[in-house]
């Protein structure tokens, strides 16, 4: 009896010691991608979203729809907003989820690249309402509050200032759409959509640096490049200095809220990978990397409390 007690004891004391480092633990920074799962993946139909760490392990799953694409997370890191596309692939609509993957609402019934403002009140997004253009919307109603004007140009990519001023987007322009070949270039305008210039000639998915200093981007070359490069430049547009110099298309390089890193994917959708490096240069690592789906559209959620809930695994 006594050794029972005596181990009931020590189990006990671990349970505790356990329970306090898990309370002490601090809270990671998640980074969340979208998958594409190709024909016979071992996981089933569907990708979806997922969440992993800094380093890419202790992947799990967020959502199950194949559709899922470009999510961002609200300031607390409560909610996620994201576009799914519809039956046929050819709408997607923009939807609000919990942290458990639930939808809680509907945006919009028609939008794309949506991003959530730094105050938690606003979401940007494309809309392709009488043309494509950015439109600024209120997170919890969907109201409309400022939108660009409509021109003749295709829009996307919508990225908010850290301090909620402004909105960078990507602006693609004489599209020769036999060929695809044409011209991107990055604009900036206030949030209420007025004051619009062009920050950088040669470039497209904007993102800026949690201290406002610096924007990343995809760097082309030249308007008939294929793909383009990750690249930093100064938030006045000034000083580019690219990166990475590979011959596979990177896209969406988005800041770590450290600020000491960038991700982004580099390849196709059938052979794709989401890949850190260093934002003031240096070598890349590839987190998620597989033949049989892509890897496509990197985020983070900031450190906040992920509550506990079932979670698949995200292979």
């Amino acid at each position: 009896m006594r050794l029972l007690l005596v181990l009931s004891g020590i189990a006990a004391s671990f349970a505790i010691a356990a329970a306090a480092d898990t309370q002490s633990a601090s809270p990671r920074a998640l980074l969340t991608y979208s998958v594409v799962y190709g024909p016979g993946h071992p996981g089933g139909a569907g990708g979806g979203l997922c969440l992993a760490r800094a380093n890419g392990s202790r992947r799990i799953r967020l959502t199950r729809r194949n559709d899922d694409r470009s999510a961002s997370w609200s300031p607390s890191g409560r909610y996620v907003v994201f576009a799914r596309a519809t039956s046929g692939g050819t709408v997607s609509r923009v939807l609000v989820a919990d942290t458990r993957g639930r939808v809680v609402r509907t945006l919009a019934s028609a939008g794309a690249d949506p991003a959530w403002a730094p105050d938690g009140q606003r979401i940007a997004y494309v809309s392709p309402n009488r043309g494509p253009h950015v439109v600024v919307a209120s997170a919890t109603t969907g109201r409309i509050v400022a939108e660009t004007p409509v021109r003749k140009a295709l829009v996307s990519r919508p990225a908010w200032s850290p301090d909620g001023r402004r909105i960078a987007y990507t602006e693609h322009v004489d599209i020769d759409r036999s060929n695809q070949a044409g011209s991107s270039r990055i604009v900036v305008v206030n949030a209420d959509a007025s004051g619009r210039r062009v920050l950088i000639g040669q470039g497209s998915d904007p993102a800026w640096s949690p201290d406002s200093a610096k924007i990343a981007f995809v760097a082309y070359a030249s308007r008939f490049a294929e793909s383009g490069d990750l690249a930093v430049v100064n938030a006045d547009g000034s000083g580019p200095i690219n990166l990475t110099a590979t011959s596979e298309p990177e896209t969406r390089p988005a800041w770590a809220p450290s600020g000491r890193l960038v991700a982004f994917a580099r390849g196709t959708e059938n052979t794709s990978a989401i890949l850190v490096m260093p934002s003031g240069g240096g070598a890349a690592r590839v987190l998620v990397r597989s033949r049989l789906f892509g890897a496509l559209d990197p985020a983070w959620r900031r450190p906040a409390a992920l509550p506990k809930a079932r979670r698949s695994i995200c292979s």
